[in-house]
């Protein structure tokens, strides 16, 4: 049946994520970083990774083929968006628009998120994180444009990068729990 996500412990991990998610926020808001906003996302990533891979070793390789998976989504959506225009990424290193500090956060932020899930789907856990995921990835990227360092351009909004977030955590759902398994 349908149950309170916070009642289980990767529920109150989706807490603590997005309390470290809404400090980071805070300091992107508040603090001009430009590019070691960049460093400052990947470190966070490569953190919860290790603090996810101690936990459970079993799991890793399947967790990294999540991870691979994500920076490959991320990487072609990315620079389709670019080529058709829709917005553009500012940092010193780059293959195409998709800075590789991204890169790295895709990985490293995928394969921690595939190993922070409930090794059982619950509907209640998916549909908040994937919500709260896309909440962060949308204010992310309207706290990297304060930073000066990602653009939208022709029609492309903070409301449509939420739905494609959204749409990237279902999918990433699915994989974990359909196609990847444990």
């Amino acid at each position: 049946m349908f149950s309170c996500p916070l009642a289980y412990p990767e529920g109150r991990k989706l807490a603590l994520l997005a309390a470290y998610s809404a400090f980071l926020a805070l300091l992107l808001y508040f603090v001009q970083l430009g590019q070691l906003s960049w460093s400052i996302l990947l470190l966070s990533a490569v953190g919860w990774f290790a603090l996810e891979a101690g936990n459970d070793r079993k799991r890793l390789v399947n967790a990294l083929k999540i991870g691979v998976f994500l920076l490959l989504f991320d990487f072609l959506f990315e620079n389709s968006g670019w080529v058709a225009g829709l917005w553009e990424t500012g940092s010193a290193f780059h293959l195409g628009v998709v800075p590789i500090e991204v890169m790295g956060i895709a990985l490293f932020g995928g394969a921690a998120w595939a190993l922070y899930l409930p090794k059982k789907f619950s509907l209640a856990h998916s549909i908040a994180d994937s919500a709260i995921f896309a909440l962060g990835g949308s204010l992310g990227e309207w706290l990297l444009i304060r930073q000066g360092l990602f653009q939208y351009h022709l029609w492309w909004t903070s409301v449509l990068a939420f739905i494609a977030y959204f749409c990237t955590w279902v999918l990433l759902h699915f994989i974990r729990y359909r196609v990847v398994g444990d």
